[in-house]
């Protein structure tokens, strides 16, 4: 609104001074014809003059005095108000402006001096001329299409991107061709940059055109799409070796490591003595010639693969005789990924591997001869290479006691006369034995042993006749298609996928896995049963129970795993201070639990779960 009154002002202002410079002119071209008329309204040429020269010095009315510039030409009144010709300044020393009005007396008063703007106010623009017509454009020309590439989109396994140097305000028609056939046909595009879907090692060609129908700008790529090889590697202690599929369209394989590259042809490469390298990449390499000869190479993202800390050394490494066999076990190495057995070969001088590739923590090298001495160490593998070997063992194969399984038996003495049976459940008696004759048992059931006379003839006596002097044992074992065929034979089953059989003549406990008819043995330990005086119980039980173990004022044994009252699977006797109190394995020793070494125990305590199948023969 201030804006308004300021130009309003203004223009008022600028309408009065052209009214004088009309007037003014009027006046001089009557003199200059002669034809000013005598008597002429002396206010009127007042007027004129004060147009010119304003109030004067004294204040006084100028009428009666004749103009300054009689006689001569008149002087056009001042454009700037501000110069000494139109000097508007009040002259009587009051400090008031007076505005100049050209001396046109409208009966109004002067119009308000025009102020400037403020400050952040823009003045009123005029309205520019239209300007003239321009000529139409010439006809726009197709561009050479340049910078047409084809690459894989990062994490797709079927995705390209398609990129060219688009101008701007141009479109684009994209065309994708798998051999004759067309694929994919896209127009209007401005970007530049377009995804499309293909298959993965099949060639493709890219045609990018302009949009223009006269000489349209054109641009023809092959395109291939690669995928990443997956990649594995191995190590041993002078090389490593990468392994990966083939990739659909590959012509050979970049193998990238420590700052070098390498070429494969095949799905393989070895690298030798690879030192302070631990991560390797394998790229796809294709080349493709277009119609003209020009080469596009292509490859995949890489596959990578890294090496692992070798694992830790094999420790806890047991083992037994078999049937012409030595039965290994060993505890888990950490990082271990397989395992590798060596043998010990006396001509050479040399550790022999005799398997690799053992995933689990138990081998039996068979085929050994009996009567002769093995030596054995384990290692541990992953891919960053071959762990530590572990301490060695050594193995008698000894013979096997034959195919027939038997219990333990006992050296006993009748305490008085007693009564002989033919048979466990018979009530004929058939002969008497005197009080001190010497009998040794061979088998047992329902209160009577089976007892061989010096004679060689058996007989059932009960047990309450006897009187125990010592158990018969043996140190030889069953081969493992004996054992098996026993439990497989007599159609034991078990509630869980183990079963145990506690065989009190060889002092071994045999661990199976499977299902009845169908146990396979996993695991053979040497144990020590009860004694004639404290004998283990024989018979089909269940575990019922574990505990971490039984602790005494000066000794422990640890863990243990029940099937029969207080009878028990558990370690050998430790001291609180270190060593065993009694370490006894291999024959008759306790008070009628099952000793086992503490590897064995821990694999029964922590694989087999309660309600497994206990034989005691």
């Amino acid at each position: 609104m201030h804006m308004r009154k300021i130009t309003k002002a203004f223009c008022v202002a600028l309408s009065m001074m052209m009214l004088v410079n009309v007037a003014g002119f009027d006046v001089l071209a009557s003199e200059t014809d002669g034809t000013v008329e005598a008597g002429a309204d002396a206010a009127g040429t007042q007027g004129g003059s004060d147009a010119v020269q304003g109030d004067t010095p004294n204040g006084e009315d100028s009428s009666d005095d004749k103009q300054e510039n009689d006689g001569k030409e008149p002087q056009a009144p001042s454009e700037n108000p501000d110069t000494p010709d139109g000097d508007n300044t009040d002259k009587s020393g009051s400090g008031i402006e007076t505005p100049d009005v050209s001396g046109v007396d409208n009966g109004k008063e002067p119009a308000d001096e025009p102020k400037v703007p403020e400050e952040g106010v823009q003045p009123e623009q005029t309205v520019a001329e239209p300007e003239a017509p321009v000529e139409a454009l010439e006809a726009v020309k197709a561009q050479e299409i340049t910078s047409l590439t084809a690459k894989p989109v990062a994490g797709s396994k079927e995705q390209m991107e398609i990129t060219w140097q688009a101008a701007q305000g141009r479109t684009y028609t994209l065309v994708v061709k798998d051999g004759n056939n067309e694929v994919l046909n896209r127009s209007g595009l401005t970007s530049g940059k377009e995804i499309v879907t293909v298959t993965p090692g099949k060639r493709y060609d890219i045609t990018v055109t302009e949009d223009i129908e006269d000489d349209p700008g054109t641009d023809t790529i092959p395109a291939i799409l690669l995928l990443s090889p997956s990649v594995k590697v191995t190590a041993d202690d002078s090389s490593v070796k990468l392994s990966w599929e083939a990739v659909a369209g590959a012509d050979s394989y970049a193998v990238i490591y420590g700052g070098k590259t390498e070429t494969a042809t095949g799905t393989s490469h070895i690298i030798k003595n690879p030192a302070d390298v631990s991560k390797f990449e394998v790229k796809a390499v294709c080349t493709l010639k277009d119609a003209d000869g020009r080469e596009y190479p292509y490859e995949s993202a890489a596959g990578a693969a890294a090496l692992e800390k070798k694992p830790a050394q094999v420790t806890d490494l047991s083992g037994i005789d078999g049937d012409k066999s030595a039965i290994l076990t060993w505890s888990k190495a950490a990082r271990a990924e397989s395992y590798i057995v060596y043998r010990y070969n006396a001509s050479s001088k040399k550790w022999e591997a005799v398997k690799k590739g053992v995933t689990g923590l138990t081998y039996t090298d068979k085929n050994l001869s009996a009567g002769k001495k093995y030596q054995y160490r384990v290692a541990a593998v992953n891919n960053g290479g071959r762990g530590e070997l572990s301490d060695k063992i050594t193995i008698s194969v000894k013979k096997t006691p034959g195919t027939k399984v038997r219990t333990i038996g006992y050296k006993a003495t009748v305490k008085s006369r007693a009564p002989l049976f033919t048979s466990k459940s018979s009530k004929k008696r058939v002969k008497y034995l005197k009080k001190g004759t010497k009998v040794t048992t061979i088998d047992y059931g329902r209160a009577r042993y089976q007892i061989k006379l010096s004679n060689g003839k058996t007989y059932w006596i009960s047990k309450d006749r006897l009187t125990f002097r010592a158990s018969v044992w043996t140190k030889k074992d069953y081969s493992t298609k004996v054992k098996e065929d026993f439990v497989n034979k007599k159609g034991y089953k078990s509630k869980t996928k183990y079963l145990i059989w506690i065989s009190q003549y060889t002092q071994r406990v045999i661990i199976y896995k499977g299902s009845k008819k169908h146990w396979k043995m996993i695991r053979s330990c040497r144990c020590a049963t009860g004694t004639h005086n404290f004998k283990t119980p024989k018979g089909i039980f269940k575990i019922f129970r574990k505990e971490k173990g039984w602790f005494y004022k000066s000794t422990y044994e640890k863990p243990v795993v029940r099937f029969k009252s207080r009878n028990a699977f558990h370690s050998r006797i430790h001291n609180y201070k270190g060593g065993y109190a009694d370490a006894t394995i291999g024959r008759p020793k306790s008070k009628g639990c099952v000793r086992l070494y503490d590897e064995d125990i821990q694999f029964i305590y922590k694989k087999c779960p309660i309600g497994t199948t206990v034989v005691s023969h």
